[in-house]
């Protein structure tokens, strides 16, 4: 029996009653409670209204407006394209006389696009391929349905190419699409040469011509292709054109050229064109080169080091060959990064077993080492993030890390983990497990835990996705031997590598990151498609305290050790290798191996443009 209310509903329970009793159907051996309950599993609420506002729009029913495209006819419900579009709800609640017509003209859009728009905005589906996703988006941006924008701008972001990327910088410039913009600039830029012989490029327009020539990223071998590219482009429409080379060979720097290249332009040009503004004296990318560069290569029993300052030496992968950089005062376990082409080398133990607060920086034009500000507080086997934030965080702002030395840290997306690593209680070196994160928008310290045990001496890298770190050593409480922090009981190191894969929550903190030792990373691209599988094998031996640098797309490990033993090896692997290639070349010196050294990869100019950038700060011009 139920009484109503006030229009809602009062439910009395009635007596129980048997089967016997109340003539209703008796219970059988077969009822159970479980059957008189739903499942879990229920249909959400937006399902429904997606359903049913299809089937209106299949039926034509409760259509309050038409959208007219090229002739064709789109009959569609106002509230729906107001609630998903700024275009159209401006449209229909303006006190203009549009919003009260029942036929609306669209221009500048096809029909078969309409339809598609109109498909996704009733369904949240659109069927995308290289042949409409382009003019989809810019009906999308139009009418400002946004969502479908950012399906198209994803879309285009994964079939990105060479052959493509000019027609996308284009487009998204024009639309003021910001990942897709940064990402086909990109690739416009590493591959200039090659994207300035091809036909769309005499498509652009000044401006964005202007903005390409501008840019530091060009990945040209020399100023001269920089030329070469507005000429052509210039060329191609000459009457229309020649005009805008003036402020399109403002945008040359000319200090970069090589003497006959600058006589070339001085006789293609003439005198009023070619002696123009000079122009700032930076290389493009292209004009540089990467090499990984290790700070402490000796051994410590190497009687030199007593008296001779620490040479610093740099590998180049390309070559295979090993070179000398200008030599560093003696200091062990420094911590060393890259930012751009600078290179710092900060704290570290002295000779006389004092721990360093000093910082340095490479100056790669002159082969020389500059002083710089100190840390704040002395620090040594310390991982350097930045010129003045290490692992310890010296100078950094938000709460202190735990006291540890030896870490393994790697900087992604606002965030800092840091794998293993010791403090001292009691003259005894406490491993930790575990990895700490530091989050730089709250300013906070989080932890996730690892199976893998305290971990101290490992090595770490960005890699896609996530970070990329080997365990190093794994061990309990270690004896300090000395308390000058460089000797410690042996500890057995491990070759297994894992994985941190990038949480995406939305606060400071955001999801914890996964961890697995065989990973699988996203593309790195917004992708809605499943993850492409990346394995991290295991290091061929086991070790700890080792370099590790990124260099390209391949991850170099160098020396290390393990126990009592040290390497002088280089192992190298990229993403699709199954395993760790050695390289035939070693550690320089002809020791037998070495461990705990900065290692990084850096910038150098290219001989030709190295030779120019010394002239000119000698104030000597190319002909003297």
């Amino acid at each position: 029996m139920s009484a109503f209310r006030g229009g809602g509903a009062t439910w009395r329970p009635q007596p129980w009653q048997d089967g016997d009793g109340g003539g209703g159907e008796p219970l059988s051996d077969s009822d159970s409670e479980e059957e008189d309950f739903p499942d879990d599993s229920t249909t959400p609420l937006g399902n429904y209204i997606t359903h049913g506002l299809k089937q209106l729009l299949d039926a034509q029913q409760l259509c309050d407006v038409t959208l007219l495209v090229e002739g064709k006819k789109f009959m569609c419900h106002r509230v729906l394209l107001a609630a998903v579009s700024p275009y159209f709800r401006a449209m229909f609640t303006s006190p203009l006389v549009e919003s009260r017509l029942t036929e609306i003209r669209l221009e500048e859009v096809t029909p078969s696009v309409m339809e598609t728009v109109i498909q996704f905005v009733y369904t949240g589906e659109a069927g995308l391929s290289l042949d409409t996703a382009e003019d989809l988006f810019v009906a999308a941006n139009r009418l400002q349905v946004m969502p479908l924008q950012d399906l198209c701008s994803r879309f285009l972001f994964e079939h990105l190419s060479v052959e493509n990327c000019l027609g996308m910088y284009s487009l998204a410039r024009s639309h003021h699409d910001q990942l897709l913009l940064r990402a086909s600039l990109r690739l416009v830029a590493q591959h200039f040469p090659r994207v300035a012989r091809q036909n769309d490029f005499l498509l652009l327009d000044p401006g964005t011509l202007g903005s390409l020539l501008a840019s530091d990223r060009l990945g040209v071998d020399s100023e001269a292709e920089v030329y070469d590219a507005a000429r052509r482009w210039a060329e191609h429409q000459p009457r229309q054109r020649y005009a805008h080379m003036p402020a399109l060979l403002r945008h040359l720097r000319p200090g970069l050229l090589a003497p006959e290249e600058s006589l070339r332009l001085a006789q293609e040009l003439g005198p009023g064109l070619a002696d123009g503004p000079a122009g700032p004296l930076r290389p493009r990318e292209g004009m540089f080169e990467k090499k990984i560069v290790c700070v402490d290569l000796k051994p410590r029993e190497d009687e030199s080091l007593r008296e001779s300052d620490f040479t610093v030496d740099c590998f180049d992968p390309r070559t295979g060959k090993w070179e000398k950089l200008a030599a560093l005062g003696s200091l062990l376990c420094p911590g060393c990064t890259a930012v751009g082409g600078r290179l710092f080398v900060a704290g570290g133990i002295l000779r006389g077993g004092q721990v360093s607060a000093a910082v340095h920086e490479y100056d790669t034009v002159r082969d020389r080492w500059l002083p710089r500000p100190s840390l704040a507080v002395p620090r040594a086997m310390l991982g350097l993030l930045g010129p003045w934030t290490c692992a310890r965080c010296a100078g950094a702002p938000g709460p202190a890390c735990p006291s540890r030395c030896a870490p393994s840290p790697a900087p992604l997306r606002g965030r800092l983990y840091l794998l293993g690593g010791t403090t001292l209680e009691q003259n005894r070196a406490v491993v930790h497990s575990g990895v700490l994160i530091y989050h730089t928008l709250t300013r906070t310290w989080s932890r996730v835990g690892l199976d893998s045990g305290a971990t101290c001496l490992a090595g770490a890298w960005p890699c896609g996705a996530g970070c990329a770190p080997w365990a190093g050593t794994c061990g309990d409480a270690t004896k300090f031997l000395d308390g000058n922090y460089t000797q410690l009981e042996p500890l057995d190191a491990t070759g297994r590598v894992l994985f941190f894969r990038e949480g995406r929550g939305s606060g400071g903190a955001g999801r914890a990151p996964a961890v697995g030792v065989a990973a699988r990373t996203g593309r790195g691209r917004g992708s809605d498609r499943a993850p492409s599988p990346v394995v991290f094998p295991g290091l061929p031996r086991r070790i700890a305290g080792g370099g590790v640098a990124r260099w390209k797309r391949r991850i170099y490990v160098l020396g290390g050790e393990n126990g009592a033993r040290f390497y002088d090896s280089v192992y190298c692997w990229k993403p699709g290798w199954r395993s760790w290639v050695q390289r035939r070349e070693k550690l320089p010196g002809g020791h037998r191996g070495v461990s705990q050294f900065g290692c990084t990869t850096l910038k150098f100019p290219k001989k030709h443009i190295l030779s120019r950038l010394r002239l000119a700060q000698e104030g000597r011009s190319p002909d003297e």
